[in-house]
């Protein structure tokens, strides 16, 4: 009987460890950060090390969480990309980065102006695409909404809407990478769209509130 007991236990841990249960906070963690000029615009609007995800890699050593695991974040962000074109793209981005976790945050070149419907149609299924790809591949998805303020409240509120839908129909994490900042030339460039050195330690504590609880 003793026997039996040691070897329902063992195949217990050995089912427990092929279907991912369990806590994996010990382990490495690799981020990837993947969407367009907001998260990587190459300078061209953003000092470089004051980009928000410079800013992340910084906080995550001054917050100690590398004392109890290894923590890449890798920042795969690429100007002008739409959602279609990033779809696209990811399996290269997975299969190079095995991530553990990964941002997505597309959609900002996918919405021409005066067009609410577009976010539901165009972003969302992509999004979504995107979010089963990602999780086949094993990784944690928390969907970035920088929302698109310039194109008024409606278009606003709509692809809001459409990344929130996106988060729940997947069952993935969301957060308002734009929440708390003002809208003012101070935070965005002439634009509307882009953001200042001065939004991105703003940004980098949204994202923060999202990701390291995942990590701790």
């Amino acid at each position: 009987m003793k026997k039996l007991s040691i070897l329902l236990v063992s195949l217990s841990m050995l089912l427990l460890s092929a279907c991912g249960g369990g806590s994996d906070s010990g382990g490495a963690a690799v981020v990837v950060m993947f969407g367009d000029s907001l998260t990587n615009d190459r300078g061209q609007w953003v000092t470089p090390d004051q980009l928000w995800v410079e800013k992340l890699k910084a906080q995550v050593e001054a917050d100690g969480l590398t004392a109890k695991r290894s923590i890449t974040i890798v920042n795969e962000g690429l100007g002008g990309e739409d959602s279609q074109a990033a779809l696209n793209r990811l399996p290269d981005v997975l299969a190079a980065h095995k991530p553990t976790h990964i941002f997505l945050m597309h959609g900002t070149n996918d919405i021409p102006p005066f067009c609410p419907e577009c976010a539901e149609v165009i972003t969302r299924p992509y999004l979504e695409a995107m979010a089963k790809m990602a999780k086949d591949a094993g990784a944690k998805v928390i969907f970035g909404e920088f929302t698109l303020k310039a194109y008024g409240g409606e278009t606003a509120q709509a692809y809001s809407a459409a990344y929130q839908k996106a988060a729940s129909n997947t069952k993935s994490t969301y957060v308002n990478m734009s929440n708390g900042i003002p809208y003012d030339g101070n935070y965005y460039h002439f634009d509307g769209t882009h953001f200042t050195d001065a939004a991105q330690v703003l940004i980098k504590n949204n994202a923060a509130s999202a990701l390291f609880p995942m990590l701790q």
